[in-house]
């Protein structure tokens, strides 16, 4: 009887116990159910046939564009895409989506933010990749800290460029006022080694592939001092894909499409960066296959953002900006970034 009785306490808890564990279950299912229910869904391409036409700094040497092209991501969202003129910088790129000649164009994050201030109409709609801007310095010029740039002659190939913005900012967060400190000096990437051999120049502010192969060559003329492809700035994206607003209003499928195929690219490229490397290499001036290939690996990891982490993370740079007086510093940081960016993959 008492074995009995025993076995019947023990069936008894382990009905408990189950029952229970199913109400656990059965409620933790019932809270997801719930918070997937109030989550916006994620849009979908309508798979409609597009011709869109989109401008991209340099864009021969853009691996993610080249992936976009020669592994058929636009044709996998339906969208025959044309690369509208052959701007060398993001103004030129910004210029050419403010003169209607294309619907989508791809620029930094600075470049943008700096235009829409000023009127520019567009959105941003996802970051595609992060920076790869580099400080290079002179060997034998005998700098060693940023401090130490004041006063001195630090080449730029654009007065305006992304570039020299993100390292004014750098060096603001340290106490310097590069942006009336430095001795910048416009001048052709053609004119750089000259004028560092005749040492009118002390270092010089660009970013990949001119900067990579100014370090890569030349016998050791320069040195890196500081980058964006290491710290915190190395998760963060650089070029922002965006559209103006009068596409995006009328095709906001398509604005959807072209941020889906980009973002689908530019995740192949960060894990195929060999084969991406050979895609731009032959259009890479000065640079072989090689070294192309060890150029990608030197630079952060690819990590495409769209909605909240976009949005974030140009709040980041509106901040930023505000520190070198370039947005007003009377509104806040994260209503510009909301002002400026569009969610266009949530449905």
């Amino acid at each position: 009887m008492s074995t009995n009785g025993s076995s019947s306490t023990a069936v008894s808890r382990r009905i408990l116990l189950s029952s229970l564990a199913g109400l656990a279950v059965a409620g933790g299912v019932g809270a997801y159910e719930i918070h997937k229910a109030n989550r916006p869904p994620r849009k979908q391409p309508d798979g409609q046939y597009r011709q869109l036409k989109i401008t991209w700094p340099n864009a021969a040497t853009a691996p993610v564009l080249a992936v976009a092209y020669q592994k058929d991501f636009f044709s996998r969202y339906s969208l025959d895409v044309d690369t509208v003129g052959n701007p060398k910088n993001g103004h030129e790129a910004l210029d050419l989506l403010a003169s209607g000649q294309t619907g989508f164009a791809v620029a930094p994050a600075l470049t943008w933010l700096t235009r829409l201030h000023a009127g520019l109409d567009a959105s941003l709609i996802l970051g595609i990749q992060p920076g790869v801007f580099r400080l290079l310095v002179r060997r034998g010029s005998g700098i060693t800290r940023l401090d130490q740039l004041v006063g001195r002659p630090v080449a730029v190939t654009d007065q305006n460029a992304a570039d020299k913005l993100f390292f004014a900012i750098m060096m603001r967060r340290k106490g310097i006022n590069a942006m009336d400190g430095v001795n910048w000096k416009n001048l052709p990437a053609t004119d750089l080694l000259d004028a560092a051999n005749r040492k009118e120049i002390d270092a010089v502010v660009a970013h990949d592939p001119l900067t990579w192969q100014l370090l890569s060559q030349n016998g050791g003329l320069f040195s890196e001092l500081v980058s964006s492809n290491t710290g915190h700035y190395a998760d963060r994206v650089n070029l922002v894909l965006g559209v103006a607003n009068s596409a995006l209003n009328a095709d906001p499928d398509a604005a959807t499409a072209m941020a889906l195929t980009l973002r689908d690219a530019a995740k192949w490229t960060n894990i195929h960066r060999d084969e991406a490397a050979t895609l731009v290499a032959d259009d890479t001036p000065g640079l072989s296959a090689d070294s192309v290939l060890q150029m990608l690996q030197s630079e952060p990891a690819i990590r495409p953002v769209a909605g909240r982490p976009l949005r974030e993370q140009i709040a980041q740079y509106c901040d930023e900006l505000q520190l070198i007086s370039l947005l007003p510093a009377t509104e806040s940081a994260s209503d510009l970034a909301k002002r400026y960016t569009r969610n266009v993959l949530r449905g």
